[in-house]
């Protein structure tokens, strides 16, 4: 028998559930609807949103350009300077002189004289030419007042028959079995502001030390005393 008013048993499909009512409790209070979230909260979030975002921002900029080219990756360096020809190992030390005309001679002593030096520093070095041979280098450094006394003392020292700067083995720096001075070798000299640069080459043999073959390898011991100059040896 259908009771009045109720829907007839075949409009209500046997799979359909009606959908679950709240939990009450008898007596309880009804559940409580949910609460409007207030605007502080709401600025509040976003605050923390917006601080997160520029936290990222600025980790990932500092990462950028602070953070080292991984390993294996190909890094740019400055290119290294031209060691030169040849490999130059020292024999005697730098010396250093407040009195330059007192170890110079002739013409080259009197400009020292006359236009007063700061310093004179000398030393002496060895390598090997192609065909083995060994040979010794002198260098000389005539600090002037002036570049245009750099210049001048120059001028005399290139010329022949005007004297020289001592070197240390004409000053008594001994080279056993080698020559007793320097000044008949590859001789080469230039000038660095107030700085006079003197260069001269010879065999450390003195049985090779001869003038005949210091005429014949004049160019190649000319070559060896740029070389030493272009190093910034001294």
């Amino acid at each position: 028998m259908q009771a009045l008013g109720a829907p007839p048993p075949d409009l209500v499909p046997p799979d359909y559930q009606y959908p679950p009512q709240p939990h009450h409790r008898p007596g309880g209070p009804p559940p409580s609807a949910p609460q409007p979230r207030g605007k502080a909260l709401d600025y509040g979030l976003k605050g923390l949103g917006l601080l997160g975002v520029a936290l990222v921002s600025g980790l990932l900029w500092y990462l950028i350009n602070n953070n080292p080219a991984p390993t294996g990756q190909a890094q740019t360096t400055p290119p290294s300077q031209t060691t030169g020809v040849y490999q130059f190992q020292p024999y005697h030390g730098a010396t250093t002189e407040p009195d330059c005309g007192a170890h110079a001679t002739d013409k080259v002593k009197g400009f020292l004289q006359q236009h007063s030096c700061v310093s004179l520093i000398r030393s002496l070095y060895t390598t090997s030419l192609p065909d083995s041979q060994k040979v010794i280098t002198s260098v000389a450094i005539v600090r002037m007042s002036s570049p245009s006394d750099a210049v001048g003392l120059r001028q005399v020292s290139d010329r022949n028959g005007t004297g020289h700067v001592k070197d240390l083995v004409e000053d008594g720096v001994v080279i056993p079995g080698g020559p007793n001075e320097l000044q008949d070798g590859g001789y080469f000299s230039e000038v660095r502001g107030n700085r006079v640069v003197i260069v001269e080459t010879e065999f450390v043999d003195a049985g090779s030390d001869t003038g005949a073959n210091l005429t014949s390898n004049n160019h190649t011991l000319r070559a060896v005393s740029q070389d030493a100059a272009k190093q910034g040896l001294g």
